[in-house]
This record gives C-alpha cells, structure tokens and sequence, in this order.
C-alpha cells in the first residue's frame, strides 16, 4: 500500500508518522530496517534543484551491519537513466545500533529534457543489513515527482 502526501515537509523526522510530507511510505520487505525515500518538493519544473532524502532506520532491536543503501534505478517518464548531480560517495554504513538512523541526501536539477517528457522523476532505493544474530534484512522504496508540463 502507498499513501502519496500532498505538502513538503518543513522539518520532518521518519519516526514521526502524521507529518504531511512528500513521500510514499511502502509496506515492509523486510521486518527490521526500514527505508523512507522522499523529495523535498510536491512537483517540479525544468532547473529546480531536488533533494532526495534516503533515512535509514534500524528498528531490528539489535546492531545491523553491512547496511547497505542500493541505488536500483533513476528514470524520468522516457525512462531514461538519469544520474543525481550530488550525493554521498559511500553508501555502505558502519554498524547500526539499534534504533539507530541515518539519512542520506542525493540532488537532481530537472532538466528541458524531463518536463519535455512530462510524467514523472521516479528514484528507487532499497536498504539491506544483517542482523546480530545473522539474519538478513530487506526494504526498498521508491521516490515519485511529477513534472509540470512546460508554459
């Protein structure tokens, strides 16, 4: 199930669950970790700048490791692979302690190109980990942005 709020976030926290926000929360792959993919804005346009925010929370009740965060894919509605314009060089993290989180912050500036296309920027991510005791664990969730269509 996806809910799609309407607003952007002032400031948002992924453990606070009535916040109006620009992001669809998935059901879990994976009991355990937990990713919450989002945009900072509701639409876009052609030179806005996106920033996509990927939080990663450990709410397994024990230290994960190899937490990985998994860049799947970046398209526009041409589904053309698109490349963020920034984002963080290492996307495997030290352990995780319990309830423990992290967010990861990658940038996009819409092009000509994308609004030409109309549609939407769609940016999917998954997270895997192990757990303590050597389970292994799993949650992806995707990023949607429409686009305006062009003046």
């Amino acid at each position: 199930m996806s809910q799609i709020l309407n607003s952007p976030p002032e400031q948002w926290h992924p453990s606070d669950a009535a916040v109006q926000g620009t992001f669809s929360t998935c059901l879990f792959h994976g009991a355990g970790v937990r990713l919450v993919h989002y945009a900072d804005k509701a639409t876009a346009a052609s030179s806005d700048t996106l920033a996509y925010s990927a939080w990663i929370i450990n709410d397994s009740g024990e230290e994960l490791t190899d937490v990985t965060l998994v860049l799947r894919s970046f398209t526009n509605a041409g589904m053309e692979d698109l490349k963020y314009a920034s984002g963080p060089s290492v996307l495997t993290l030290g352990p995780m302690p319990a309830g423990g989180e992290t967010e990861l912050v990658f940038t996009y500036v819409v092009t000509e190109n994308d609004q030409r296309h109309a549609g939407e920027l769609i940016s999917a991510m998954a997270v895997q980990a192990v757990t303590a005791s050597g389970a292994k664990l799993w949650d992806e969730h995707d990023a949607i942005t429409p686009i305006s269509l062009p003046s």
